[in-house]
């Protein structure tokens, strides 16, 4: 008795994110609670981690104010528990060339990464920091603003969304089998835009991934891509007035009039979310026109099979 109510009166202490200086902090964990100094400094340098595996929940309860007025986001849970994946993804894409270089001069000071080129931004989800705490992120976001031009998004783990593409293509013979495959583990075929699978958690992207390591696919974060919206076709419009709406577009400003037809398909919208590219489609729709978007990526920095 006496045994299991001790291991029920034990509890994990958890950080979660840290805001300001971490100096008195951890003179506080390390001598008030007994926290070995160097693992306790390397977790609030992080910004989250397992502060302690097992302490008296008492002394835990009593922990959290006091760390609060410190800065520190802190946790309690079960000593079995596993620490909740709370990590984040990071997004950076170049909108104006003109400041990539010095964007990769603060990402190497900032992070340490000196071998970035502009070409790493080019991917279809720009440059992708993984792992990231989410004060980290954000704090990372604060330190671009600066840099106009400079655009970031952030995913955290939990709730990200996947869609699948085959920037090469797929066989007849192969897209039917990623579609049943697909299909039998519970993730929907097709999808938006030019995906082969959409709305995939990263558990079964990753399954998907390695059932077909020979394949040409590639999975993109739903909140990372941007899309090109192309006019295909008049649709239910006559001729003149399909021609009459596009030459109020500035896209297609300089053809001239009686070419644009043959100018098909035409980029009327460059570089749309998936939330807006989605929009932008629904309302071409509505006028009448054919319309079909397409990721923007380029092939020699996408991340998938090698």
């Amino acid at each position: 008795m006496a045994k299991t109510e001790l291991l029920e009166d034990e509890v994990q202490l958890c950080l979660r994110a840290v805001c300001g200086p971490c100096g008195l902090a951890a003179d506080v964990l390390v001598n008030r609670f007994g926290l070995p100094r160097p693992n306790t400094e390397g977790i609030l340098e992080r910004g989250y981690g397992l502060l302690a595996p097992r302490m008296a929940a008492a002394e835990a309860r009593a922990a959290v104010p006091l760390l609060a007025a410190l800065g520190l986001r802190v946790v309690i849970q079960p000593v079995e528990a596993l620490p909740p994946d709370e990590f984040c993804d990071l997004s950076i894409r170049v909108q104006n060339p003109k400041i990539t270089n010095r964007l990769m001069a603060r990402l190497d000071k900032l992070l340490g990464l000196p071998d970035l080129t502009p070409v790493s931004f080019n991917g279809p989800a720009g440059l992708v920091l993984t792992g990231l705490s989410p004060a980290r992120a954000e704090w990372l976001c604060d330190a671009l603003r600066p840099l106009t031009g400079a655009q970031t998004t952030i995913s955290d783990h939990h709730s990200a969304l996947y869609d699948l593409f085959a920037p090469s293509g797929l066989t007849e013979d192969e897209d039917l089998a990623v579609r049943r495959y697909l299909s039998l583990v519970g993730a929907v075929p097709g999808g938006f835009g030019d995906a082969v699978g959409t709305g995939l958690e990263r558990r079964v992207l990753d399954r998907v991934l390695a059932r077909f390591k020979t394949y040409d696919l590639v999975g993109v974060n739903q909140a990372f891509q941007r899309h090109d919206l192309l006019i295909i076709g008049k649709g239910s419009l006559i001729v003149t007035e399909f021609v009459d709406f596009l030459m109020t577009r500035p896209a297609a400003q300089c053809i001239p009039m009686r070419k644009l037809m043959e100018a098909l398909p035409l980029k009327l919208e460059g570089s749309l979310t998936r939330t807006r590219a989605r929009q932008f489609l629904s309302d071409y729709s509505a006028i009448g026109m054919q319309a079909v978007t397409r990721l923007v990526w380029a092939p020699h920095t996408l991340a998938g099979n090698p």
